[in-house]
């Protein structure tokens, strides 16, 4: 009955929406094994955009530690990727790739003088 009785009352904190979004998209990330890149990118914004949220009312949200586990979660898979993730083979002309029953390339005799230098 008593309606001021009740605004006295704090009302209880909840998680950041993009807190915990950002922390089941890191799941995801996992789950794909940080191989979308995309989606590796949406989980870093929406951690900020989470950790801003938490920021400007910390009255009303919580949640700061799955942002800051999410960006940490990212940011392993990504370095992760790129230490695994094989380099890209520069090819030489020497090197060029050959046809299995192709016999290899010999230059003809007297065709380079710069050879016997």
């Amino acid at each position: 009955m008593n309606v001021d009785n009740q605004s006295s009352v704090p009302s209880r904190r909840r998680y950041s929406p993009w807190a915990m979004g950002a922390m089941v998209g890191a799941l995801l990330a996992l789950l794909f094994q940080g191989a979308l890149v995309p989606l590796n990118m949406a989980v870093a914004v929406m951690a900020l955009i989470g950790l801003r949220q938490i920021r400007r009312e910390p009255s009303r949200y919580i949640g700061r530690a799955f942002c800051w586990l999410a960006i940490a979660l990212v940011l392993i898979l990504a370095l992760m990727i790129a230490m695994l993730e094989p380099t890209a083979q520069i090819m030489v002309p020497d090197e060029a790739p050959r046809m299995p029953n192709e016999a290899p390339m010999v230059p003809e005799e007297g065709a380079d003088a710069t050879d016997e230098l």
